[in-house]
């Protein structure tokens, strides 16, 4: 009898919390685990890929946040072809470290970068917790058709200043940081 009263009460307070939107899931970790070796064509196993530990819950505060501006050369001339982008806290990759091969980062980079146009311009957006510094990464993927630069990783502070968008819930609103970012050739 006592058991089922612990049962219970233990399903009455998991359901209220669901309700609350205060329930959790796995950490990236355990889902990256969860994936099982798979064979190349060699037949050698092949382990998935670890991600970051940070772990993914329902119920904490998320923000947008909006990075745009200008790649410049110390010239203050703009750079075409430069690849922007902003990295969140739950994503762990540095310009040297980036599998191009990896799905994971291939997908990231698809949604949170973007390529200076002529004019050096870029506009990177990733949803993230609230937090005052975010990760720019610039890498030269164009080659030498404007010259070859060097990759750099980047932090940008964020204030309340930057602060624009209604809070609503959960939801912290967006922060917009406009910045020049200038490169060195190699």
């Amino acid at each position: 009898m006592k058991i089922r009263f612990l049962k219970l009460k233990d399903w009455l307070l998991m359901s209220a919390m669901g309700v609350l939107g205060l329930t959790g899931c796995h950490t990236a970790k355990d889902v990256a685990t969860e994936q099982q070796p798979v064979k190349d064509g060699d037949d050698a196993v092949v382990e998935p890929t670890p991600r970051n530990d940070m772990a993914l819950m329902y119920g904490v505060p998320t923000m947008d946040f909006v990075v745009k501006g200008r790649v410049i050369d110390p010239q203050g001339e703009p750079v075409k072809g430069m690849q922007v982008i902003l990295v969140n806290q739950t994503v762990d990759i540095a310009p040297d470290h980036m599998d191009e091969e990896n799905p994971y980062v291939q997908e990231y980079i698809k949604q949170s970068s973007d390529t200076t146009d002529a004019q050096g311009a870029f506009e990177c957006h990733v949803k993230d917790v609230p937090v005052d510094v975010q990760r720019v990464i610039v890498r030269d993927i164009d080659g030498s058709k404007n010259g070859v630069y060097e990759d750099q990783m980047i932090d940008i502070r964020f204030t309340e200043a930057d602060q624009n968008g209604e809070r609503k819930g959960w939801y912290m609103g967006t922060r917009t940081k406009d910045v020049d970012i200038t490169v060195s050739k190699k």
